[in-house]
């Protein structure tokens, strides 16, 4: 009885364990597993599912997801209101400043280069 328990135990979690691995573009994968369960030889990674779209299951796609063609691993289009620019707020405090200090030099070692055309 324990021999075939055993056999069925250790069967099932073979069949689990083998389940996702060596997944094709779209096909489940798990993330914590690094890349191990896509096939890397198609150029595949495993990417978490909160970086796709329509799916709650992490899978594998084309790293570069321009050339999914899988719906699941095309890259998103839609940019949302978050991709507004943010308002200008001018430049950075003291940057004014420092331009006017900056000028100010400027000014006083062409006054000093003339007068010392001048004496010559």
């Amino acid at each position: 009885m324990w021999g075939v328990s055993l056999i069925a135990v250790l069967g099932a979690f073979i069949t689990i364990a083998s389940a996702c691995s060596n997944q094709g573009e779209g096909e489940r994968c798990e993330a914590l597993n690094g890349n191990d369960d896509c096939k890397t030889e198609e150029g595949l990674i495993c990417y978490p599912a909160n970086q796709l779209k329509d799916t709650n299951s992490d899978r594998c796609c084309p790293a570069d997801r321009r050339k999914a063609t899988q719906p699941v691993c095309k890259t998103s289009t839609d940019v949302g209101t978050d991709a507004a620019a943010p308002p200008d707020t001018g430049p950075p405090p003291g940057a004014e400043a420092g331009a006017d200090a900056d000028a100010a030099e400027a000014g006083s070692g062409d006054a000093g280069g003339d007068a010392d055309a001048a004496d010559q």
